[in-house]
């Protein structure tokens, strides 16, 4: 029973921001099974994500614990982040970049979003069944958001690469580091552990779900499948 409450607390939330972020594509909305094949994906690249870091958690842990903002600065951006926003750029890429199914601006970022959520549910349920249900409580209402805003961005650039770019391989770039950039600054203002810098780290990710949210209805209204 411990278990169902902890799978609840931590996928339940993933699972509600994708129905809200889904229901914003108005007019042609992709098929469900995508969807779901999308999420799952993302929920299943935890596992290799999880396994490389492992590579470099001797450095982490310590680093944490002897506060070396410097080492970890760099833990943040070129192993955290490389490695986590690095496997779910090549996945999203390779499952919508080329699919006949993203034929309207809003649906790079759907998928973006849809697998920065599969990612943190499972994440989440990992973290929960260590340190909790408080841990699962933080998770679901801070973290799921924050995968979705790195992932969605990048959707965002993917859908530009489809639609608008003559397939120019710069700006699928120019979104793999926008979500690098976003996350290892999101997990370096957390590891500083002041209330500012945790400030600092939640208005980041405010900051980038409010313009992503504006970005999509200014993407619906785009839509050629519109009236």
């Amino acid at each position: 029973m411990r278990f169902f409450y902890l799978l609840l607390a931590s996928v339940g939330p993933g699972l509600l921001w994708l129905w809200f972020f889904y229901r914003q594509d108005r007019y042609e909305p992709e098929p469900v099974r995508k969807i779901i094949k999308v999420f799952l994906v993302g929920l299943i690249l935890v596992l290799p994500a999880g396994l490389l870091e492992q590579i470099w958690r001797d450095q982490m842990m310590e680093s944490i614990q002897t506060g070396d903002w410097v080492s970890f600065l760099g833990l943040a951006f070129l192993v955290i982040a490389l490695i986590e926003e690095g496997l779910k750029t090549i996945a999203l890429i390779r499952m919508t970049g080329n699919s006949h199914e993203l034929n309207e601006p809003v649906d790079g970022p759907i998928y973006g979003i849809t697998m920065g959520l599969g990612f943190a549910s499972l994440e989440n349920l990992l973290w929960a069944s260590i340190f909790g249900f408080g841990v699962a409580i933080l998770r679901a209402a801070v973290t799921t958001l924050a995968h979705a805003s790195f992932s969605g961005w990048m959707g965002f650039y993917v859908s530009k690469y489809r639609l608008e770019s003559n397939r120019d391989g710069l700006i699928l770039w120019k979104g793999f580091l926008a979500a690098l950039i976003a996350h290892g600054t999101y997990d370096f203002l957390l590891f500083l552990r002041t209330p500012f810098f945790s400030l600092l780290a939640f208005l980041l990710i405010g900051t980038l779900l409010v313009r992503l949210f504006q970005v999509i209805h200014i993407q619906v209204g785009r839509s050629p499948y519109k009236g």
